[in-house]
């Protein structure tokens, strides 16, 4: 098995298995040449994303935080080290076949109740020549076993942002499901079943990937709520909450009817209500000691 380092470098692209390489180029120049640096650009992204992505998953603890000891060296130069929340690679430096891979940047692991979040802020260097940046997340509700993530990823072509969930199954394989903007702007939809993710073909990446189907959602697009109460979650200035929102044909949406709870939120498992709770410190209300009760709203813990 190769070592940790090797893992570690692409634990914030666990949603790059995700990219499509599918296009259609026009007649002009300008199109085509910008499509093949588009194509070229995910590629790069897949390959060195699926090789780790099976080592990673092997390296969480139930928490899904990191079960290893920092600092680590990378086999090709440069250190993995931690500072309290904060994990930093430093010219992390690995090869994988012919390709070398140089990672620069951090990332952190919070935990909240049932809720595990990754977060980072990374470049990687590609044989010395293709550089990307990448930041985004990848959260993890432990209570239910899902895992969703929110990542943009940026190349000399453009910037890709891909949201979806992924679930391994125990024969190795995964399957994922997944949206992608280019630029902004609805792409891609894609899917990968019972797919070994540590040996992704150009032409498997191409097969999962259709047309968007629904390019006009004003939200997020979603394969199930948990997605959805993470989009409400990161904002609690606007309608959504983690009790009224749910992912209705791909997109999130308001419930059509919500039970009123005053000084609560609405809900109908306890994860919703961890998320309600963690977005206040204020209050009596703690990813501890929070439930969702009987009535289909968020309590204190009698």
């Amino acid at each position: 098995m190769r070592n940790f380092a090797q893992r570690t470098v692409v634990v914030f692209l666990i949603v790059g298995l995700l990219g499509c390489s599918g296009s259609t180029a026009s007649d002009t120049t300008e199109t085509t040449e910008t499509t093949t640096a588009t194509l070229n650009d995910l590629t790069t992204f897949v390959q060195w994303a699926g090789h780790t992505w099976d080592d990673l998953v092997a390296q969480l603890s139930v928490s899904k935080a990191f079960s290893v000891d920092f600092p680590i060296p990378c086999a090709g130069g440069g250190t993995i080290t931690s500072d309290g929340t904060t994990i930093s690679l430093n010219d992390c430096t690995e090869t994988y076949g012919e390709t070398t891979y140089v990672t620069r940047g951090t990332y952190t692991v919070t935990t909240s109740g049932s809720l595990t979040t990754h977060a980072w802020e990374q470049s990687i260097i590609v044989d010395g020549s293709t550089t990307f940046s990448c930041t985004g997340s990848v959260s993890f509700n432990t209570s239910d076993d899902l895992v969703a993530f929110d990542y943009s990823g940026t190349f000399t072509s453009g910037t890709f942002r891909l949201t979806g969930t992924v679930a391994d199954n125990s024969d190795g394989t995964s399957d994922c499901i997944f949206s992608v903007l280019l630029d902004g702007e609805a792409w891609q939809d894609g899917l990968f079943d019972d797919t070994d993710l540590d040996a992704l073909t150009e032409t498997q990446v191409d097969q999962a990937c259709t047309d968007d189907d629904d390019p006009a959602c004003a939200t997020l697009e979603c394969a199930n709520d948990f997605q959805c109460q993470l989009f409400a979650d990161d904002n609690t200035s606007d309608e959504y909450e983690t009790g009224n929102i749910e992912c209705a044909s791909g997109c999130c949406a308001l419930k059509s009817s919500v039970s009123e709870c005053p000084d609560s939120a609405p809900c109908s498992t306890d994860f919703q209500c961890q998320l309600f709770a963690d977005d206040s410190t204020t209050d009596v209300f703690e990813t501890d000691n929070v439930t969702c009760a009987d009535d289909g709203c968020c309590a204190v813990v009698e």
